[in-house]
């Protein structure tokens, strides 16, 4: 079993005989490998594990990018697609409080992002079954697309407007500084 590749889901011994390390998981008093790479026994310590890329997680502090998924009264949901300075792609859901999206008040979510739109956040908390991200500041939408004909909309001159570049609609974003410069998310 030592050094050998291990797949997702490879058996590599039961909890008797080696406490789970990196990369492993248990099910049923078995131990099975969670990633792709080599297994490792450390005969020392009693324990096994797989060394091989880890999924990126997310840490407070680093940017990310991602696509609105839904928009509540309180709340707007954001699937993470990239970490900032990471490589590979997640898909990790988050959500931003309206409290969290601009340095101003925000009385309806919808007035500040469209579905589908894509946004640079911060994560700003870490909490079991939430991860809450924020927009205030220079964050905010990097990649809108129109509401009716999901076209990609341009900013305009006058203060967090956008135009369809399709059907020539306006709407309002709170769009990042970055705006239109961000590609390949």
């Amino acid at each position: 079993m030592e050094n050998d590749m291990k797949q997702i889901g490879d058996l590599l011994g039961t909890i008797e005989e080696f406490v789970p390390g990196k990369g492993t998981y248990t099910e049923d008093g078995k131990i099975y490998a969670s990633i792709m790479g080599k297994g490792v026994v450390d005969r020392e310590n009693h324990a096994v594990r797989v060394e091989g890329r880890m999924p990126a997680e997310l840490e407070v502090g680093q940017v990310v990018f991602g696509d609105v998924l839904k928009l509540n009264k309180n709340v707007v949901s954001v699937i993470v697609k990239r970490i900032q300075g990471a490589e590979g792609n997640v898909d990790i859901r988050t959500g931003i409080y309206v409290s969290n999206i601009a340095d101003e008040y925000v009385e309806k979510p919808e007035s500040m992002f469209g579905l589908g739109d894509i946004v640079k956040a911060k994560v700003i908390k870490i909490q079991p079954g939430m991860i809450d991200i924020s927009t205030k500041g220079d964050f905010g939408v990097v990649k809108a697309f129109c509401r009716y004909c999901r076209h990609r909309m341009e900013k305009s001159a006058e203060k967090n407007m956008m135009v369809c570049s399709n059907c020539e609609r306006k709407d309002t974003r709170k769009f990042s500084k970055d705006y239109g410069h961000v590609e390949n998310i």
